[in-house]
């Protein structure tokens, strides 16, 4: 399982991708990915996605949008909610940018949006995740906290899909 730790290096704080691997000597953890300077914010806005993105019925916006452009929304919120400015994300090549076009790693809401959890999120599968727990902890680590209504919408559309694949399915035993 991978996790983001966070270095203090000459005053600066770096993120790493690091994972745990078990040997015979025991648990090892090993650093697989610099991820970039953390950049650390506070939230100084509050604004809902129903009015940032000026929707008349957020449910028929869930519905008909793909999960990456939600997702996207979402993110660009937050951003928007946390008056980031010198921070720029490239959806198309999934990357979180500083001014100075370094990879960075925005640290907000107790988690880090960075080219990795971006990544991660934009590649969500929501067919295979019945539950929305992947969906959750996707979204939190990306340091994105959406609205419990924009949650509750999501976790509705991503069951029914789950719902009718599972209904496809078949099993032999």
């Amino acid at each position: 399982m991978a996790f983001i730790r966070v270095k203090k290096i000459n005053g600066g704080q770096y993120a790493y991708l690091v994972e745990n691997s078990w040997t015979g000597k025991g648990t090892r953890q090993k650093v697989s990915r610099y991820l970039g300077k953390v950049h650390a914010v506070e939230k100084s806005g509050s604004e809902s996605l129903t009015s940032f993105l000026k929707l008349p019925d957020l449910g028929k916006y869930v519905r008909e949008s793909g999960f990456p452009v939600i997702a996207k929304d979402l993110i660009r919120l937050e951003l928007h909610n946390h008056g980031i400015k010198e921070v720029s994300v490239n959806f198309h090549e999934t990357r979180v940018l500083g001014g100075s076009g370094k990879e960075v790693a925005v640290a907000m809401n107790g988690g880090f949006l960075c080219s990795y959890t971006l990544k991660s999120l934009l590649e969500y599968m929501p067919e295979e995740d019945y539950s929305s727990y992947r969906l959750a902890n996707l979204i939190t680590a990306a340091g994105v906290l959406p609205e419990k209504d924009v949650f509750i919408e999501l976790h509705g559309k991503f069951r029914a899909t789950s719902e009718e694949t599972a209904g496809k399915m078949e099993f032999y035993y």
